[in-house]
């Protein structure tokens, strides 16, 4: 990604592997903030929530997304490797070891963890088919939410990364028809959300293409509502050595109607940062830009960024025993952000997790922090049932 982190330049070939290889919810009140903010109401709280994993079980794809071709030749990786098991592509291990996705008993204990922090839903990587991800969408992840009383929506990454206009905007129709009028679907202004990502340095979507992609998938699905993920660099503020300034939303995009919300998924992919004065200036200006436009904005929070299993240049975010969590999300909050996204909850190649991990001294701590800021206790759910898997 230009050499900044690992949603762009590590990501799009990776992510072409697999392609080739295969509510109306309001702000919830709440007390202040962790660390000191005067905010009286928090933001809806998401988090990205991934369906790409297979177990070394699989039949097909043993060990799909934990690992990594980069992981192969990575003297961390293989010193950190485990009998039976490749070369791990994270910085750190699950709680339950390496799992699949489609394991019903894992995406329960994913819910439960998710509600006990305080979360109010996970927008869910969509890829359609590849690595049979809409199945384990339509088949596990959706009736777990369902029945636990949790919310989803989708995160569509097939914004940026299709071939064809057509064959995508018909994809995110047949998508949508298919979960909109779940009762676990996530609606806001009593619209189904959905998320497009966007690659900041080069983005698939241009305002033509939203206007049209909108008009497409609402004459068959009705009004949804549209969170947009465009961030770009200002070179004339970073000449004038304006920091705050150096992100902001892409021109075009904040006078374009249909937009309601504004997005980027990383700082990592953008700009480097992660305490609070680094943070707190640019949040304040690019929610300002939305909010000047009549939208609503949407800003992501991180524990932590660490792509060295996978990466001969890696970039790594200090997790700091949690305080880069804490600044975020009080970052966030002091800008009047009207969502919060953490990015991730599992993306474990590029250890951004939230998820818990046996690495960390308490495999709960960032859930644990969430839910502070959330104004409440978080409790631990049981352990799933996972035989023969991982010492408990």
């Amino acid at each position: 990604m230009g050499g900044v982190g690992g949603r762009t330049a590590e990501r799009i070939p990776w992510v072409l592997v697999m392609l080739v290889a295969a509510v109306a919810t309001q702000c919830a009140a709440a007390g202040p903030a962790s660390g000191g903010t005067t905010e009286a109401r928090k933001p809806l709280l998401v988090a990205a929530y991934y369906v790409w994993y297979r177990d070394g079980n699989h039949p097909l794809r043993p060990w799909s997304v934990w690992n990594h071709r980069g992981s192969e030749t990575n003297a961390l990786a293989l010193a950190e490797q485990r009998p039976g098991e490749p070369p791990m592509a994270s910085a750190a291990r699950p709680l339950i070891g390496p799992y699949d996705s489609a394991d019903p008993n894992v995406v329960e204990w994913h819910v439960k963890l998710a509600q006990a922090a305080g979360l109010n839903a996970f927008l869910v990587d969509y890829w359609d088919a590849v690595n049979e991800q809409d199945k384990v969408i339509d088949e596990v992840v959706r009736p777990t939410i369902e029945r636990l009383g949790f919310k989803y929506a989708l995160l569509d990454e097939r914004a940026q990364f299709h071939s064809s206009f057509d064959d995508y905007a018909a994809m995110l129709t047949r998508a949508l028809r298919r979960h909109k009028d779940s009762p676990a679907y996530l609606r806001i202004d009593g619209r189904p959300v959905v998320y497009l990502y966007q690659v900041a340095q080069k983005p698939g979507l241009t305002p033509a293409d939203f206007t049209a992609l909108k008009a497409r998938v609402e004459a068959e699905c009705g009004p949804v509502y549209w969170i947009v993920d465009k961030i770009a660099h200002d070179a004339a503020a970073a000449a004038a050595g304006e920091d705050d300034r150096v992100k902001r939303i892409t021109p075009g995009w904040p006078e374009l109607p249909g937009v309601d919300c504004f997005a980027f998924y990383s700082t990592f992919s953008n700009y480097r940062a992660h305490t609070y004065d680094e943070l707190a200036g640019k949040y304040r200006y690019i929610a300002q830009m939305a909010h000047d436009a009549g939208k609503r904005m949407l800003l992501p929070v991180h524990p932590g960024h660490d792509n060295s299993r996978f990466r001969d240049d890696p970039y790594v975010m200090p997790r700091r025993d949690g305080q880069t969590l804490r600044d975020f999300l009080r970052a966030a909050t002091d800008a009047g952000a009207d969502m919060v996204m953490v990015t991730s909850w599992n993306e474990w190649p590029e250890t951004t997790v939230v998820e818990p991990s046996s690495t960390w001294v308490d495999p709960y701590l960032y859930l644990k922090i969430l839910a502070e800021w959330r104004g409440r206790e978080f409790v631990a759910p049981t352990l799933p049932a996972r035989p023969g898997r991982e010492p408990r």
